[in-house]
């Protein structure tokens, strides 16, 4: 009983923080994000952070746009010892897939999550004209502009190309770190 107590009390809190998101426009992702890399996932495993169960999402960097391409990223939520934990707004990412991340390292934690949870996922699909399209879904929770005004989100279709050069772009900006690293 004191089992279901403790998760029926985190996936309240959870749900309550995690069901309203600031909206994030590309070139705040690009200037927040402590990375931005297109990486594939390569295996997942899941562990307790506190009461919180994370799943880590191990990555294989194949560019790195800014920063430092991080070795995971850890997403609230997932099966550990027994326990359940869905997090609203959270989005599972598939071992095999290649991805656009715009990433957040927390100083305090040292943890990496996505900016703007699935704000800061893009998947990747070729074209059969041979280029990529770079895709990031309407997000399916309540968001709100900066002054927090509910707004409606809106979804991002653009070739990969086109979003690196942006990102590249405005994370040259002052206040912006890049690594211009070398594309494996």
């Amino acid at each position: 009983m004191s089992r279901v107590v403790f998760i029926f009390g985190v996936l309240v809190a959870w749900a309550a923080s995690a069901l309203t998101l600031q909206q994030l426009s590309l070139d705040q992702m690009t200037q927040s994000a402590t990375a931005i890399v297109r990486a594939r996932v390569v295996g997942t495993s899941t562990s307790f952070t506190g009461s919180t169960i994370y799943t880590h999402y191990k990555l294989q960097a194949t560019e790195t746009w800014k920063g430092a391409a991080p070795a995971e990223v850890m997403l609230p939520g997932g099966i550990a010892n027994g326990y359940r934990q869905s997090i609203p707004g959270v989005p599972a990412l598939t071992v095999g897939t290649e991805y656009v991340l715009f990433l957040w390292t927390s100083s305090q934690t040292g943890i990496t999550h996505l900016l703007g949870m699935s704000q800061g996922l893009f998947y990747l699909n070729a074209q059969s004209d041979g280029t990529t399209l770079a895709t990031r879904p309407l997000v399916g929770e309540l968001m709100l502009d900066a002054n927090g005004r509910r707004v409606a989100d809106q979804a991002i279709n653009m070739n990969l190309t086109d979003l690196r050069t942006r990102v590249g772009q405005t994370a040259a900006r002052p206040g912006s770190v890049v690594n211009r690293g070398t594309v494996k």
